[in-house]
């Protein structure tokens, strides 16, 4: 057996069309981390928004604040705040209240006063939570009213509280890793409240969850764990970025190892050795497997070199943060497990697609069609799993394209596809023997004779 698979290796690693795919995979690399190297932080236009030639008095004057601020001052986060009240101004201007107002604002800008607008938001936002907290004292609310303005509340004690961090740990306006992490547990809250106190199950409310307690960690840390553009991000979402990639690879090779040995006719060779036809099978489907794993490896290694020159190799140290639905935590781990946990939870779909491949280039003979079918299936997975997801068809829950991406349940995930783990490896599990048990048997009974 051992033999066999090193022969297959070696025939494997003699063909041009391995290197070319890695070398299309490398120049890939090079294109996204290129892409992830450069800034896309905030910015704007200010043509976008105003027209320099309007006569309006408050286009102009935005467009004089837009020509000073830009985009990596905080002033220019205040800017659109900032064209309201000018409107209210200069549309009342014997309105004492927006007069003040205009005044302030205009004086915050020059003396660089950030905390004057957290202020004034803080207080603004003390009052809204006083007259929500008086909403629900009202009797003839129902149940669901109750339900909805609890959470209001929620979320406007979380937006006081993210600007009294803001007052405390000097954080102005801005884009960076902070700034994100405020904004996403205010955007979070809401649906926090309502995963926690009123429906655990729901699949959008738990991404809620997760990004409120991971958001929350940076600010108490100040460890920047959320960056889509470093190194750390490429290796963590390595399948999303080159899932395709590797399926051309594990498929090309999966897909013509049998068929080609019946075109060239060498087939008939390899039957009149000692060994078995189940054992050359075998041989082979295992050398599939080795060469796939040996790509991810070299892919991820390919993908730390070329990423670490582009986006700098410092952020590999930062953990990994993500939250537990089993235990209501947040685990915090190294990269390197994370990536393992990652590919575990990935390879089953590969596998699957991989053997139906190898399966169909066993049974028909035919390399093209093997490919064809297999990314055919892959392509229309993402049809099936829209309508299991979109009109619960309960039928799809036992269709192995619901159920082989194992992400879905990982650190205790609810699957939107309804299923659980068991069930999901059962299926997955069943699928894999029938196309596996299908080739061995009719690979046995082939009359060569006649290839």
């Amino acid at each position: 057996m051992i033999k066999l698979i090193k022969n297959e290796i070696t025939k494997l690693l003699h063909k041009k069309s391995i290197y070319i795919v890695l070398i299309i995979t490398a120049m890939f690399m090079v294109l996204v981390s290129f892409i992830n190297s450069k800034d896309a932080s905030y910015s704007y236009d200010p043509s976008v928004y105003y027209d320099p030639s309007d006569p309006d008095p408050v286009a102009k004057e935005m467009n004089e604040y837009y020509k000073k601020y830009k985009s990596s001052d905080w002033q220019a986060y205040k800017l659109d705040d900032f064209y309201l009240v000018a409107s209210s101004y200069y549309n009342e201007k014997n309105n004492e209240e927006y007069k003040l107002e205009y005044e302030k604002y205009k004086e915050a800008f020059k003396n660089n006063d950030w905390k004057y607008f957290v202020n004034t938001d803080l207080a603004k936002g003390k009052n809204d939570l006083e007259i929500l907290k008086t909403g629900l004292l009202d009797k003839n609310l129902s149940k669901k009213e109750v339900r909805n303005l609890k959470a209001s509340i929620f979320q406007k004690e979380t937006e006081i509280e993210m600007l009294e961090y803001r007052l405390k740990e000097n954080v102005t306006y801005g884009s960076d890793y902070l700034n994100q992490a405020i904004s996403s547990i205010n955007n979070a809250s809401y649906g926090k409240y309502f995963y926690e106190n009123v429906d655990p199950k729901n699949s959008d409310y738990q991404q809620n969850v997760k990004t409120y307690y991971e958001s929350k960690y940076i600010l108490d840390t100040k460890e920047d764990t959320n960056n889509i553009q470093d190194l750390r991000s490429s290796l963590m979402h390595f399948f999303d970025n080159y899932i395709f990639l590797i399926l051309v690879f594990g498929v090309m090779i999966a897909g013509s190892i049998v068929s080609e040995e019946y075109n060239k006719g060498t087939i008939k060779s390899l039957l009149i050795t000692p060994y078995k036809r189940n054992t050359i099978l075998l041989s082979k489907f295992i050398t599939v497997l080795i060469m796939l794993l040996l790509f991810v490896i070299v892919a991820y290694f390919m993908d730390f070199i070329i990423g670490g020159c582009f986006l700098g190799f410092q952020s590999i140290t930062n953990h990994v943060v993500t939250y537990n639905f089993s235990t209501n935590t947040l685990e915090i781990m190294g990269l390197f497990k994370y990536i393992l946990i990652k590919t575990m939870a990935i390879l089953p779909e590969i596998i699957l697609l991989i053997t139906l491949a190898f399966a169909v280039s066993t049974i028909i003979g035919n390399t093209a069609f093997a490919i064809v079918i297999t990314f055919a299936g892959f392509i229309a997975s993402s049809i099936i799993n829209m309508l299991a997801v979109y009109y619960k068809i309960e039928i799809l829950k036992y269709f192995v394209t619901t159920n082989w991406n194992f992400n879905e349940y990982l650190f205790g995930a609810t699957s939107q596809y309804g299923t659980s783990f068991t069930h999901a490896v059962i299926v997955c599990i069943i699928y894999f023997l029938i196309m596996v048990i299908t080739s061995f048997i009719v690979f046995k009974r082939k009359n060569i004779k006649n290839v």
